[in-house]
């Protein structure tokens, strides 16, 4: 994976999107048109949210269409052939899903398709002869937001030790993101990317390039966040959204792993005060690394959002 770890904010700007297949690339003015678009369809897959496809562009970079009265996104990454998202807003997906993949296999060849794929238009898809699998490392967790906040019974009994021992041991407040706390948050994250020398690792650089996207268009974004003072000292934050009327998903969580409890603290407390107006949160996927398998499933989550690639029919 190419991709900067630096980067500075676009101008917001706004535009008619172009018609497919002509495109441009995602700007930031355009957020309230795609937000608009991604709620009148309730989503659950955790990358479906305008910030999602802003904060990564770096390494994904979003080319947005207008088709068939919706908006299709194409995807250039160097990791995979481009690719097409699901196309949003529009009358029939199936067929927009159609024409999309159609119109990159005549572009680049037979490598073209979609991706993040939600499991009832990849079925639709299937029975229509285009090749469908799952995308195993790209499903997303999904956890009941009283289980985050509660921690209760035996399965959690661990989290909750590990919860009081940092309590016992620290001042901990919380304090919502806004104002001088994104600063402090960022200047956190350069510090945690420092300690784990993220400019050596395509996939750290990566998210603190998303990361520094985040925190530079905080208040444009209409992000939820949350941080932990430490004895004084933001060391810890959490970054999310609403993602439907039932759902918020998180995006980022950093702590200071020196402070033993300190991730769960922030993983507790971030959904007590940021997710308590929904009953469920997607803590995303964990892209095929053992490590975050493991860290998500000790939490137990309570379902996976399914997500699949679609290419053309053999």
């Amino acid at each position: 994976m190419e991709t900067s770890c630096t980067g500075t904010l676009a101008r917001p700007r706004s535009q008619p999107f172009p018609q497919f297949p002509r495109r441009r690339p995602l700007a930031l003015g355009d957020q309230a048109a795609i937000r608009a678009a991604f709620a009148a369809t309730s989503p659950e897959i955790s990358d479906f949210t305008f910030a999602c496809l802003w904060v990564w562009r770096r390494t994904l970079e979003v080319e947005v269409s207008a088709l068939d009265g919706g908006i299709a996104f194409i995807v250039n990454s160097t990791r995979c052939a481009r690719f097409a998202l699901p196309p949003i807003g529009v009358a029939d997906p199936g067929a927009a899903a159609r024409r999309l993949v159609d119109s990159l296999v005549d572009e680049i060849g037979p490598a073209a398709g979609l991706r993040l794929v939600p499991a009832g238009l990849a079925t639709e898809l299937a029975r229509e002869g285009l090749t469908v699998a799952p995308d195993p490392g790209a499903a997303d967790y999904v956890y009941r937001t009283s289980d985050m906040v509660e921690l209760p019974g035996k399965r959690y009994a661990a989290k909750r030790n590990w919860v009081r021992r940092c309590l016992a041991g620290h001042s901990c407040e919380y304090e919502k993101i806004r104002g001088p706390v994104v600063a402090e948050c960022a200047a956190y994250m350069e510090e945690w990317c420092a300690e784990r020398a993220c400019d050596e690792d395509a996939n750290l650089c990566a998210e603190a390039s998303a990361m520094r996207e985040t925190f530079a268009a905080w208040d444009e974004l209409g992000l939820r966040g949350g941080a932990i003072r430490v004895d004084g000292a933001v060391r810890a934050f959490a970054v999310g959204e609403q993602l439907s009327p039932e759902m918020g998903v998180q995006h980022f969580e950093k702590a200071d792993a020196k402070i033993p409890g300190l991730y769960q603290v922030i993983a507790q407390w971030f959904a007590r005060e940021e997710f308590a107006d929904v009953p469920w949160i997607n803590r995303e996927e964990d892209l095929g690394n053992e490590g975050l398998r493991k860290a998500k499933l000790s939490y137990h989550p309570a379902r996976m959002v399914e997500k699949f690639i679609v290419a053309p029919g053999g």
